[in-house]
């Protein structure tokens, strides 16, 4: 609700940015330039105003030639599998607020899934209706705005919203939770010979599946140890360095076990070679 009455107020008190009837061409030529950049030039030689979502991550390689703007969108979007909109505003004319201090409000009104939206403004007297998937945008031009309002064209290129975690998966996950820690006690109450036995045959079955499925689990693995917390992280280190420590120890004690145990067998048999 908060993101929506500031996508409303962005509506009516936009400002700052002079709207282009029609945007300059374009000219890119980027290797590996980061997304920003890429944006701010197309911005800059567009005459345009562009908002970048700060999720919006990679880099832009391209070759383009008196381009028009919504060509050169299409590349920084589709390389990176993000997506741009265009979104017109009725805007104060006198009003001190800039692009930059309305930019979360921006991509909140671009990211929402609308189907449709009214707003009434009681101070101004003043209405409007927003309606989704118009076979065409509508001719702002023609519609007429309160004295002192004017229409600005902002374009904002969205970072994808993540994959709702659906009820299946949730369910899947929970189960494997709940299976996890039971099987977690059943090891620890296994003897050391069989707990070696059960690790052997997991690492087997690893073994058996693709690089690809192998390495996913590990990363996995490496990148929750890398999300806990420090002192948690502290801890596992701790671990990690008394059990390699202890096998350390043990590796020592073997060879010099076995080393005991030979020269004895070589003293007895030069003993029996003496006597």
């Amino acid at each position: 609700m908060k993101a929506l009455v500031c996508a409303i107020v962005c509506c009516l008190v936009l400002a700052g940015v002079a709207a282009a009837d029609a945007p300059n061409k374009v000219s890119l030529d980027a290797k590996s330039m980061a997304i920003k950049d890429a944006t701010d030039e197309i911005a800059r030689q567009s005459g345009v105003a562009i908002v970048l979502d700060p999720k919006a991550k990679g880099t832009v390689t391209a070759s383009l030639s008196a381009a028009e703007l919504s060509q050169a969108l299409d590349v920084v979007a589709k390389s990176n599998n993000l997506t741009w909109k265009k979104l017109q505003f009725a805007r104060k004319t006198d009003s001190k607020v800039t692009l930059d201090q309305l930019k979360s409000g921006i991509l909140a009104l671009a990211s929402m899934q609308l189907i449709g939206l009214s707003v009434e403004d009681p101070a101004a007297r003043t209405g409007a209706v927003f309606a989704k998937d118009l076979p065409s945008a509508p001719d702002t031009s023609a519609l007429s705005l309160p004295e002192g309002y004017a229409w600005t064209t902002v374009y904002v290129v969205l970072a994808p919203e993540p994959p709702a975690e659906t009820a299946s998966n949730k369910g899947k996950l929970t189960t494997l939770t709940e299976a996890t820690a039971k099987q977690m006690t059943d090891i620890v109450n296994l003897t050391p010979a069989e707990r070696q036995q059960y690790f052997s045959d997991l690492v087997s079955m690893q073994m058996k599946l693709a690089p690809e499925a192998r390495q996913a689990m590990l990363r996995g693995q490496m990148q929750a140890v890398m999300s806990l917390d420090q002192q948690s992280r502290d801890q596992w280190r701790q671990d990690m360095r008394a059990v390699f420590g202890g096998m350390h120890g043990q590796g020592q004690g073997q060879g010099q076990g076995q080393g005991q145990a030979h020269g004895q067998t070589q003293g007895g048999h030069r003993n029996r070679q003496g006597n």
